[in-house]
């Protein structure tokens, strides 16, 4: 399925995984060693020495972010500069957590906010400059027939149209799956607040929903 159908095909929302990343060549056998220890045990390293332990959170988490942004942004070429963003921030303010139980949601919250910022970034300087998108021309997920490409180039057109809060709601809801009450724990708001944003994203959408139905047919 390609992303952003989940809502047009009113279906219950399921994740989206982001395309593999190709593997380095090597002359040589490589071992890819990622954290195997507890958070508890990567919490408090990196309260004792965050620079030496920065390594190991990018190990824990790097699959997690690179997803989230992803599903919230679909291609786009700030994508790597974006997650670099995100544990730069998480180094920053790793001190905040206290609980290692709350460090993935707190690194899921992190992803969202520099997704929202960066949304909100694209928003101020399109009103005044005239820009060419970010977004490259190769739809990575998209389905092999050009009806699916096409759906999925104007889902991430209209997205680009929408409020940054609008969009965040709408793509953890329908493109990476979140339940309801998670999608507003993330975006730090009530549930009421999300479902009014749900409400106006999907109005925005209501006519590509029309083309999906006409492609089934």
């Amino acid at each position: 399925m390609s992303t952003g159908t989940a809502f047009l095909m009113q279906r219950r929302p399921s994740p989206i995984e982001p395309p593999l990343e190709s593997a380095p060549r090597a002359t040589g056998a490589v071992k890819l060693m990622g954290w195997r220890g507890s958070d508890e045990e990567l919490l408090e390293r990196l309260h004792r020495d965050g620079n030496a332990a920065a390594g190991l959170l990018h190990d824990r988490f790097r699959g997690e972010v690179n997803g989230l942004v992803w599903r919230l942004l679909g291609p786009d070429n700030d994508h790597d500069d974006i997650v670099q963003t995100v544990f730069c921030r998480l180094l920053m303010h790793v001190g905040k957590v206290r609980e290692a139980d709350r460090l993935a949601s707190w690194v899921r919250s992190i992803t969202v906010n520099a997704v929202y910022s960066e949304l909100r970034k694209r928003g101020v300087r399109r009103l005044f400059f005239k820009t060419e998108s970010s977004r490259p021309e190769q739809f990575l997920d998209g389905g092999s027939e050009v009806e699916s490409r096409d759906l999925l180039q104007r889902v991430y057109a209209a997205l680009d149209d929408m409020p940054a809060a609008e969009r965040i709601a709408f793509s953890l809801r329908y493109i990476d799956g979140k339940q309801l009450a998670e999608v507003a724990e993330l975006c730090d708001c009530s549930l009421a607040t999300i479902k009014r944003r749900l409400q106006k994203a999907e109005a925005k959408l209501a006519h590509l929903r029309e083309i999906f139905e006409e492609m089934e047919r």
